[in-house]
């Protein structure tokens, strides 16, 4: 495997800037390296498009991270409150997964919170 090229930018810390107000967030969890993009002209309070850094469940009440989703193995308290932290930060109302049904529109921020409080 080729390490990088002209066009590849490593990067690491916490977040990175891109360009129109496009923010990389790296917030682990699901692996190390696990990021989120921030678009904060998407939705009115900003929109998180998350991959599978977290899961929608079925019922679209609350989101889960884990570790590994298809083998259930759940991450340790103290990296869940790590990310509850890292999400904390952030302004956001709209949420966009992997996959469509795993999109959030509305009051994603609360649904999210309300998700954490579960771990609790």
């Amino acid at each position: 495997m080729v390490n990088g090229g002209r066009l590849v930018e490593y990067w690491t810390g916490d977040h990175m800037k891109l360009w129109n107000q496009l923010t990389l967030h790296n917030i682990g969890g699901h692996f190390d390296g696990s990021s989120i993009l921030e678009i904060p002209w998407m939705s009115e309070k900003g929109t998180l498009l998350i991959g599978d850094t977290m899961y929608l469940s079925p019922s679209m009440k609350h989101f889960a991270t884990m570790r590994s989703y298809p083998n259930r193995i759940p991450l340790p308290q103290n990296e869940i409150k790590r990310i509850e932290k890292r999400f904390e930060e952030l302004s956001f109302d709209t949420v966009y997964g992997f996959y469509s049904y795993q999109n959030v529109e509305n009051n994603a921020k609360e649904i999210v919170k309300d998700s954490f409080a579960k771990y609790q």
